[in-house]
């Protein structure tokens, strides 16, 4: 018990510090938040809810410095794209797939759930929905593994706009299994989805929710079941 309360003053301790720094000099990487993810590396990851978009930069620089002797990192899934203003002006900006989520590695289910009682710029580290119903007191975090978000990334480079995009946590009546064939996402499987004259491959976020990806019919296969 002894041993678990100093861990805790410590942590709250370097969370303060952190807190109380100057952000002049960025940590190693915290620029570059969707870097390209390796599909060969087993890693668990949070997700954690910020209370405002504006903040995924200096939030994630923060973590990554509390958390840097243990090499903690933060994903933020975007998409580059060049917008054009009404005045006929032309500027790259960045899309985020899923508003205010920063998926985190590198740190312990306590750690992340100290941090938010510490940290004022986030909410939530989002929990299992599948087991929050049959907790009394500590919830388990939502786990998504790395093969996960790899897939979410090769959706991303492969979409056309991050608007064909979409995260929910709706529970959707799914179709059979396919598999893109043809085009920028091919390779890709999922189930089928259609809705509002769309049609979509969907595939689930570890407990978080679902994917879906805007796709056409015509370039997609029927998976055959096992």
């Amino acid at each position: 018990m002894a041993k678990e309360v100093k861990n805790q003053t410590d942590m709250g301790s370097i969370v303060t510090d952190t807190l109380h720094k100057s952000s002049g000099s960025a940590v190693p990487g915290a620029q570059d938040l969707n870097f390209t993810l390796d599909p060969d590396v087993d890693q668990t990851w949070f997700a954690a809810m910020l209370s405002h978009q504006k903040y995924t930069s200096f939030c994630c620089e923060y973590i990554q410095q509390a958390f840097r002797h243990q090499q903690c990192r933060c994903f933020v899934p975007s998409k580059e794209e060049l917008h054009r203003y009404p005045n006929r002006t032309k500027r790259m900006v960045r899309k985020f797939i899923i508003p205010r989520m920063v998926f985190v590695t590198g740190l312990s289910e306590e750690q992340a759930y100290h941090f938010v009682r510490e940290w004022p710029y986030v909410d939530i580290f989002l929990p299992d929905r599948a087991k929050k119903e049959r907790a009394h007191r500590h919830v388990p975090l939502a786990r998504i593994s790395q093969r996960e978000l790899v897939k979410l990334q090769r959706v991303i480079q492969g979409a056309s706009s991050a608007d064909d995009i979409t995260f929910t946590t709706d529970h959707l009546t799914l179709d059979d299994e396919i598999e893109v064939a043809y085009g920028d996402l091919r390779g890709l499987s999922g189930n089928y989805f259609h809705d509002a004259d769309s049609d979509y491959l969907v595939f689930a976020l570890g407990r978080l929710g679902n994917v879906k990806v805007k796709v056409s019919k015509k370039d997609c296969i029927l998976k055959p079941k096992k």
